[in-house]
């Protein structure tokens, strides 16, 4: 590590977070041009970096994420040379078990009510989780534990053996038609974008059940509304929503819908919380990051922009 690391949090970090950083210069809140220009490392909500603010950092070596996705960074403000890194596995635990308890709960029935609904059974059936990062790994590898069969669909692979099978994404449309259950743990890129929309969902089972704890916008909303108007008998669950006005609107008309069920992007974990442990996470990337040359979850601009 260098003689001398400075380190910017946009929020007040909690003592777990500056345990990490132990040995590392680290400024909050206010701060002038000068201190700001010896930072290397600036940890940061994406969509809550102060217009500027990373033009004033002038020997800013890394931004660190504190969350999972990264869909809303200002990328033009990223210098060349310097390195985005998210969040992503401070996150798995529980939006993994956010997951299952959405897939769960519809497979069952418990989201409709005064009404017999038919409970869907997932033991010894066909789970596809569509991206494979730390989080889609882990409701993999809970899957396994039900005793289901496990597709992966992804870019990339964190754990590949909490899959039976794994494939590019590019097979997302083929694998879709074996489903029993479908798991979206996507993070919103270029790519990704719309993925999937009505013509695929159309391909599905007709008791499918489409669970979404990525990005409200992997999904297209239009199609989504068509397709469970059509198909009583498919369920969705999602635990994020659509982007309107800037930003995500949990204003859907799916809700009218007895086969649509949803959380209000929570899965994070509980409100209230101080969040220390994800911040923790951050800070510990950080250290890694100036102890090592290299750390987690680095991000590709080239897919976002």
């Amino acid at each position: 590590m260098s003689d001398h690391v400075a380190v910017y949090s946009t929020e007040a970090l909690p003592p777990k977070a500056l345990e990490e950083l132990e040995g590392f210069e680290v400024l909050e809140g206010q701060a002038d041009d000068d201190a700001l220009a010896r930072c290397q490392a600036l940890i940061c909500w994406p969509h809550r970096v102060p217009p500027g603010l990373i033009g004033r950092m002038k020997g800013l070596r890394m931004v660190q994420a504190m969350s999972a996705g990264v869909d809303s960074f200002d990328f033009s403000s990223l210098p060349p040379g310097v390195r985005l890194f998210s969040n992503a596995g401070a996150f798995t635990e529980s939006v993994g078990e956010h997951a299952w308890g959405l897939l769960l709960g519809v497979a069952k029935g418990v989201h409709i009510r005064n009404k017999r609904s038919t409970p869907r059974r997932l033991r010894g059936k066909t789970l596809l989780v569509v991206g494979a990062g730390a989080i889609g790994s882990e409701t993999a590898r809970l899957g396994k534990s039900l005793g289901m069969r496990t597709i992966g669909v992804s870019r990339s692979f964190r754990r590949p053996e909490a899959f039976d099978e794994t494939a590019p994404l590019s097979s997302l449309g083929d694998k879709a038609k074996e489903a029993d259950a479908i798991v979206m743990a996507l993070p919103l890129t270029k790519s990704t974008r719309g993925v999937v929309t009505y013509d695929l969902l159309m391909t599905t089972k007709e008791s499918v059940i489409i669970v979404n704890v990525g990005r409200g916008d992997s999904v297209n909303e239009e199609g989504l509304l068509r397709w469970l108007r059509e198909r009583p008998e498919s369920r969705f669950a999602t635990d994020v929503f659509w982007t309107k006005g800037g930003r995500e609107s949990f204003d859907t008309a799916a809700w009218e819908l007895p086969n649509f069920a949803g959380t209000l992007h929570n899965s994070g974990g509980p409100l209230g919380e101080d969040l220390s442990e994800l911040k923790a996470a951050a800070a510990a990337n950080v250290k890694r990051f100036f102890e090592t040359g290299s750390a987690r979850n680095l991000v590709d601009p080239s897919e976002y922009i």
